[in-house]
């Protein structure tokens, strides 16, 4: 039999072992057991679009208003990864770290969708800017030659 420095026994059964840290698209586990997946909102992006040329600099003056927007709603996110509860008791506690779980806790969070939203709103910028290099130069070629002799 093994004693701790207070005499108390310490010979019972291993402790188990903690889960791993909550996630946004963490299972919930229902009071009665049961296991619920969370909804995993379907990917985004891939598609492609158009844009006339003449209105491509007013469409990225549009999409970088648009990453600003996101950018502060992801501010916005993570304040809510860091609501306080309003009392102690052990209901507001968990609803305070389950909200905090959505908004920044990783895959699936609000948080994540954000970065992804400002990612493809960018490559679109990028896209957009290129576009329009591409056509720039192929229009002084394009002049260019005209004025040859």
């Amino acid at each position: 039999m093994i004693r701790d420095r207070r005499g108390e026994r310490k010979d019972g059964p291993m402790t188990e072992p903690q889960p791993p840290p909550l996630q946004a698209d963490s299972p919930t586990v229902l009071p009665d057991g049961r296991v619920v997946e969370r909804y995993r909102p379907p990917g985004v992006g891939g598609g492609d679009f158009a844009v006339d040329l003449a209105n491509a600099p007013r469409a990225i003056r549009e999409l970088e208003e648009a990453a600003r927007e996101l950018f502060d709603i992801r501010r916005e996110a993570e304040r809510l990864g860091k609501v306080t509860p309003p009392s102690r008791d052990q209901v507001s506690i968990d609803a305070a770290t389950l909200l905090g779980v959505s908004a920044v806790g990783g895959s699936g969070s609000f948080l994540q969708a954000l970065d992804q939203g400002i990612q493809q709103v960018n490559d679109m910028i990028a896209g957009l800017r290129s576009a329009m290099a591409g056509y720039d130069e192929a229009d002084a070629q394009s002049s260019a030659a005209l004025r040859e002799p």
